[in-house]
């Protein structure tokens, strides 16, 4: 009986351990996700200023209300993303670790769940 019970113990915690694998990949997973949209991102922020400033040389007394618009937009864009960047650092700073709990690491994945949909958008 008492190896009956060990034998259980045993398959409980192997199956724990293979949930908190699968917890961890997932979270890996949508981290390299969410640095791969930034890294798509990034290199186009110079674009949204230079933009800008092509719009800002185009204004007129005719366009003014359009490009005054438009330039509000692309600054939006810019902070936006300025914005998720410090926010997602704050979430999870270079040097971060998951913890080695499954209750923890599923609140870190919705975290990141949500740090991934914005930078989507």
């Amino acid at each position: 009986m008492k190896s009956l019970w060990t034998l259980l113990l045993l398959v409980l915690l192997v199956s724990c351990n293979d949930e908190l694998k699968e917890q961890q990949v997932a979270f890996d997973n949508l981290k390299q996700q969410s640095m791969e949209a930034h890294d798509v991102i990034m290199p186009k922020m110079g674009d949204l200023m230079d933009l800008s400033n092509q719009l800002s040389q185009k204004m007129d007394s005719t366009n003014a209300d359009v490009i005054m618009s438009k330039k509000s937009e692309l600054q939006k864009a810019h902070d936006d993303m300025m914005i998720w960047m410090r926010d997602y650092s704050e979430k999870f700073p270079y040097d971060y670790k998951l913890p080695n709990d499954a209750v923890a690491i599923e609140k870190q994945l919705d975290v990141l769940k949500e740090e991934y949909e914005e930078i989507e958008e």
